[in-house]
């Protein structure tokens, strides 16, 4: 089973909790503020109030009224919830996590950092099947069933995992589309988004901001938006129709990408399942042409 969070932790996600709870009767300004708080936690650990506002475009005292329309008296005691998440290695403010894990050095280190790394794969994706109804799982598989076509998007770190949703999705259907900003242009490819289309975005925290953007585009014209993000307060959580959660704890200095993986792989094989046999017929014709091209490796001196 995966291990109970810290009292700390326990901390800092219900503050998430509350902020995804609070957005929609936000005013405009406590708003930018909440989505700062979501897609910045690390500056509002090291920062100071003052560079925080200063940094989200917003005046100063937003920030304060923000902290007690959560339970706090004061913002530093709302700071200090994410400045111990910091100290644990929950956020990813990733130059103070790769400097903790240089510091542990040695073979023993070594040895328990690996173990660590274990631990918190196994309970990663533990979570996931714990946490996720195979019933919701098939509803969000028949929206991408039923829809017209199917977009991917996934920017930075993400840009490699909607390409291989893209992939694998792409033996299946010919409705996949893959979504990316070549030449810093993100928005021609969804020109003919709309009612009857659906969207996997793919985003970890901190979420990168044309995935955020894209997604929103997508449901204000009827499409929609099925994320794969690690966190319901996660800003991608908050522009999507449906969640699918992937736990992404690690003792490295980055997040783990093993649950977003396990999830398009479900996902791509659930709507399989949901496909007519024409989609078998589709994936014998890719692969003969793959061996035609000879697109595989051949040892010839065996």
């Amino acid at each position: 089973m995966p291990q109970e969070p810290s009292t700390d932790m326990s901390a800092y996600l219900q503050v998430n909790e509350n902020l995804k709870e609070l957005f929609p009767q936000l005013p405009r300004a406590l708003k930018v503020a909440a989505t700062y708080m979501l897609e910045h936690p690390g500056d509002i650990a090291t920062l100071s109030m003052r560079q925080v506002a200063a940094n989200a475009g917003v005046s100063l005292p937003n920030f304060a009224r923000l902290a007690k329309a959560l339970g706090y008296e004061k913002y530093s005691e709302l700071r200090e919830v994410y400045r111990k998440q910091v100290q644990q290695n929950d956020i990813s403010e990733y130059h103070l996590r790769a400097e903790n894990l240089q510091k542990s050095g040695g073979d023993q280190a070594a040895r328990e950092v690996w173990e660590a790394f274990k631990s918190s794969t196994i309970d990663n994706l533990t979570a996931i099947f714990d946490s996720i109804d195979p019933d919701y799982f098939a509803s969000v598989a028949k929206v991408l069933n039923d829809s017209r076509q199917i977009y991917v998007v996934g920017m930075q770190a993400s840009a490699s995992f909607s390409s291989y949703a893209h992939y694998i999705g792409g033996m299946a259907s010919g409705k996949f589309r893959l979504v990316r900003g070549e030449g810093g242009v993100f928005a021609d490819p969804i020109a003919d988004i709309g009612t009857g289309d659906a969207v996997i975005a793919i985003s970890q925290q901190p979420c990168a901001r044309a995935a955020i953007e894209l997604a929103m585009i997508a449901r204000e014209r009827g499409a929609k938006v099925v994320a794969i993000t690690d966190s319901p307060a996660s800003p991608m959580a908050l522009e999507a129709d449906y969640v699918l959660l992937g736990p992404n704890r690690s003792p490295l200095f980055f997040e783990s990408y093993l649950g977003t993986t396990a999830l398009i792989e479900a996902l791509v094989g659930f709507f399989t399942i949901g496909q007519s046999s024409r989609t078998v017929e589709r994936i014998e014709r890719i692969e003969a042409d793959r061996l035609r091209m000879n697109e595989y490796w051949k040892n010839k001196k065996v």
